[in-house]
């Protein structure tokens, strides 16, 4: 059985819609928005977004808090903001708490 990856984004700018877009032509596959669910199993997510007023958007917070940790076994971060340790330290958090792997390698550009 092959690999299965995914890339799903939150982008109130487009700011992180490009830049999902970009890792997405790069990894050969589709960048999709979070409004967008994880309907099969995936050995990698990426998952990105920016940082608004210091914090990660409610509706990406959403979406990692509601994540299966049966259909997800690990979670690569990626996004754009002016302070890109906020992204990765709420985020990661959430994740933990669901039992799903957060990788520590990450990508996160200033915009």
């Amino acid at each position: 059985m092959a690999n299965m990856d995914a890339i799903r984004y939150y982008s109130r700018t487009g700011n992180t819609e490009k830049l999902a877009n970009l890792l997405g032509k790069q990894l050969n596959l589709e960048a999709k928005t979070i409004d967008t669910p994880i309907s099969e199993p995936v050995d990698r997510l990426y998952l990105g977004g920016g940082v608004y007023n210091l914090n990660v958007d409610a509706h990406l917070k959403d979406f990692a808090r509601n994540l299966d940790p049966k259909m997800v076994k690990e979670v690569f971060l990626f996004g754009t903001s002016g302070s890109l340790f906020t992204v990765e330290k709420q985020l990661t958090k959430i994740l933990d708490k669901k039992g799903i792997k957060v990788e520590t390698d990450h990508l996160f550009l200033h915009a």
